[in-house]
C-alpha cells in the first residue's frame, strides 16, 4: 500500500485535515438541530429510489449535505481502510481519530446492502480494491463505533442545506455555508417560490396590523404589538434579501 502523499510533498497531518476536517460545521455544532436530526441517514439504494442525485465531493464538510434532489457524498479514502496508516498517523491525535471514526461510521449506513455497494462502486465511492465480502465485514464493526467516539458533526445524519446557510447567516453572518449558484439568475430562480410566499404572509400580517390600527381607540397593547410586529417583519425581509 502507498501512503497518499501527493508529489508535491503535502505533508501527512495537512492530507489527513484535508480528508477529514468539519471545522465549519463544529463551529455551529449547537445549532445543527436546525439541519437535520441526529442519527438520520439512508443508503445509497434509498437514495436512487427517491431519485436523489448523488454528487461525489472531495470537501468533507460537504459530505451529506442535500438540497432538493441532490446529495453530496465524500468518497471513502484508501489510507483509513489501512490499518498501519490509521494506527500510526490518526490514533494518536484525538481530533483526528474522532473525525475519521464518525466518517466512516456514515459508510456502515451508507452501504448496508449490496445493491449499495455496487452503486457505491459505480460512483466510485469505495476503492476498487476492496469486495462485498470484506466490506460487509468492516461495516458491521463500523456501525457499532458508538456516538462517543465520532466527532459531533456525525452525531447528525444527513443535512439540508437550505437550513445549513440560514443557520450560517444567522449565527455566523456570513451570507451562506456553500452556495450552489453561481450567478444571480439561478438563484432568483431558486429563490423565488421562497420569497413569494415569505412576501405574502408579511402583506398578510402588515395588513392585519393595519386593520387592528384603525379600529376606534386601539389599545396601547395593540399599538405596541403592531409596532413590533411591523419592525420585525421589516427586519426579517431585509435579512433575508441580505
Amino acid at each position: 500500500h502507498v501512503i497518499p502523499i501527493d508529489e508535491a510533498g503535502i505533508s501527512v497531518r495537512k492530507f489527513l485535515h484535508q480528508e477529514l476536517s468539519v471545522s465549519r460545521l463544529n463551529d455551529v455544532q449547537e445549532h445543527l438541530w436546525m439541519a437535520g436530526r441526529k442519527n438520520h441517514l439512508h443508503p445509497l439504494h434509498w437514495q436512487k429510489m427517491t431519485k436523489r442525485d448523488i454528487l461525489v465531493t472531495e470537501d468533507p464538510g460537504l459530505h451529506l449535505l442535500w438540497y432538493d434532489s441532490t446529495i453530496f457524498i465524500k468518497p471513502l479514502p484508501l489510507s483509513l481502510l489501512h490499518h498501519n496508516f490509521f494506527t500510526a498517523y490518526i490514533c494518536h491525535d484525538e481530533g483526528l481519530f474522532r473525525e475519521a471514526c464518525g466518517f466512516l461510521r456514515t459508510y456502515a449506513h451508507l452501504v448496508k446492502y449490496e445493491s449499495d455497494f455496487r452503486i457505491a462502486k459505480d460512483l466510485g465511492l469505495l476503492p476498487e480494491c476492496v469486495t462485498w465480502t470484506q466490506w460487509s465485514e468492516l461495516a458491521f464493526s463500523l456501525a457499532a463505533i458508538p456516538l462517543t467516539d465520532v466527532n459531533e458533526r456525525y452525531h447528525y445524519g444527513e443535512l439540508r442545506l437550505h437550513r445549513l446557510n440560514f443557520v450560517h447567516n444567522l449565527f455566523r453572518f456570513s451570507p451562506w455555508y456553500f452556495n450552489v449558484h453561481r450567478d444571480y439568475q439561478s438563484w432568483f430562480s431558486y429563490q423565488l417560490g421562497f420569497m413569494l410566499v415569505l412576501f405574502a404572509y408579511a402583506s398578510v400580517v402588515m395588513s392585519s396590523m393595519q386593520v387592528m390600527l384603525t379600529t376606534p381607540l386601539p389599545s396601547s397593547e395593540v399599538v405596541a404589538l403592531s409596532y413590533w410586529v411591523s419592525a420585525i417583519t421589516t427586519l426579517f425581509v431585509i435579512g433575508v434579501l441580505a
